[in-house]
């Protein structure tokens, strides 16, 4: 996944699916899209906790039975918005394969309704395109004000928050635990999904996207121990190797602090197996088309069918 510095970085960590511009800070503080330093996933800016947006589906009337939990909440950075199927560093949230609504991606959501049909309506996605982990507890309390007992919470984060020497992770992991915190205590049956990064850094596969697009080259070429290429233009492996330990680190920590909550998850290393494949990508290289968003739900389905029970 390419960092988010450069959009080619998230693509080979978001798997790359975010293309690798976002993966290490120390390469220059960008998010996922192109800006230096730091994050992978998203491309467009963060917004403040005021500014989370709305889910593009309205719930229906909030289940408030923490007995019996209904719906499904998202919330982390543009790899659930569905940035990526529209114009540039535009959220797409009908798009997203965890809540979106196009029967062209069959989302987690369109899936839940099938398994369970009380699941329709009930639905909230507070995701924001390059939000760092430091805004999951804002984002989960926005989430849990449209949808307070959700069966289901997907949570996508870490990719905005990537640094070359993983400096920040314990930073990460508390935020994490943050997020967690607020959407237990609200709702204590809520079974929460913490997703992985979206592949590993592949050499095979930024030859192949080199080869597509040369300009990348460029773009995947950075000032830190984890660049793709060096000052030659010849590939550096020891880039591919130090930013897949930081993203190791990065995934390491949050489980860590998923393991400490009830009802907490992680995929289980199925997002972390993941081929990068151009055409699922946007023109950005750093978001998945909607083709892309479509195999991205697909891929976690069984993971979220076991958890729920189904």
């Amino acid at each position: 996944m390419l960092p988010a510095t450069h959009p080619v970085r998230v693509i080979a960590t978001f798997a790359a699916a975010s293309v690798l511009v976002a993966a290490c800070s120390s390469a220059a503080n960008v998010g996922s899209a192109g800006a230096s330093a730091g994050p992978i996933a998203s491309s467009s800016a963060a917004a403040a906790p005021t500014e989370i947006p709305a889910t593009a589906t309205p719930s229906a009337e909030p289940s408030v039975d923490l007995a019996n939990p209904v719906g499904i909440i998202a919330i982390g950075h543009s790899g659930l918005t569905g940035e990526g199927t529209g114009a540039m560093s535009e959220p797409r949230y009908p798009n997203s394969w965890a809540t979106g609504t196009s029967p062209d991606v069959n989302s987690v959501y369109l899936r839940m309704i099938g398994l369970r049909p009380e699941t329709k309506g009930h639905v909230s996605n507070t995701a924001v395109g390059g939000a760092p982990a430091s805004t999951l507890s804002s984002q989960a309390r926005a989430a849990l004000a449209k949808v307070p007992a959700p069966a289901l919470a997907i949570i996508q984060t870490v990719d905005n928050d990537i640094q070359c020497d993983a400096a920040n992770v314990k930073e990460v992991g508390a935020s994490l635990a943050d997020g967690l915190q607020v959407i237990h205590e609200a709702s204590p049956n809520t079974k929460i999904l913490v997703a992985g990064q979206l592949g590993r850094p592949n050499v095979s596969f930024v030859n192949d996207l080199v080869a597509y697009d040369p300009n990348q080259k460029r773009a995947l070429t950075w000032n830190d121990d984890c660049t793709f290429f060096d000052a030659g233009g010849r590939v550096h492996q020891a880039g591919f190797d130090k930013l897949t330990q930081a993203i190791d680190a990065y995934e390491a920590e949050t489980a860590r602090v998923c393991a400490a909550v009830p009802n907490c998850v992680t995929d289980g290393g199925v997002r972390r197996a993941w081929t990068d494949k151009i055409e699922l990508f946007s023109a950005d290289y750093a978001h998945l088309n909607k083709q892309g968003q479509a195999a991205e739900a697909e891929l976690i389905w069984p993971v979220v069918e076991r958890l729920l029970g189904g």
